[in-house]
């Protein structure tokens, strides 16, 4: 496992995927970049987040937010709500994160990761409100070599 993060970090510090688009959440208070070519579909009606499509329609992202409504709503609980129908092939579940790489249903590459924060919603003044940020690639695995950087930039986000 240490070789596993220790080879994570290191693609981390070669990040270089032309992710130079920017995409900030003002209800949800993230920042993400995303890769070069991707074109946004416009927030959504309630301003959780967007998705984002490549020019070939093949590769997705998806960037979102949402509050944490009951107590009993962990990490854990997203990792559950999120995995269904996935085959996991890596997956890093702490307390206040997650990240989870592995194959959907139609066989297409997804790596995913999710923070719990403790934010000011709404400016209301005071840092009192919990939610969950997250962000999520699918693509392709003839892409593979396209945007295995990108995945390593997104185990990096959202801190």
């Amino acid at each position: 496992m240490k070789k596993l993060l220790i080879a994570v970090a290191a693609i981390c510090l070669s990040f270089t995927t032309g992710a130079d688009n920017e995409y900030c959440n003002a209800r949800f208070q993230y920042c993400v970049k995303y890769p070069a070519g991707f074109t946004g579909q416009g927030e959504s009606a309630n301003g959780d987040g967007q998705t984002f499509l490549s020019a070939d329609k093949e590769a997705r992202m998806a960037a979102w937010g949402r509050l944490v409504v009951e107590e009993k709503e962990t990490i854990q609980s997203q990792y559950n709500l999120y995995t269904t129908g996935l085959q996991i092939t890596y997956k890093v579940i702490k307390p206040t994160w997650l990240i989870i790489s592995g194959k959907d249903r139609e066989g297409n590459i997804v790596y995913m990761k999710i923070v719990k924060k403790t934010i000011d919603y709404l400016d209301s003044g005071k840092k009192d409100t919990e939610v969950f940020q997250g962000l999520t690639i699918h693509y392709p695995p003839s892409q593979q070599a396209k945007y295995k950087d990108y995945c390593a930039y997104i185990a990096k986000s959202l801190q």
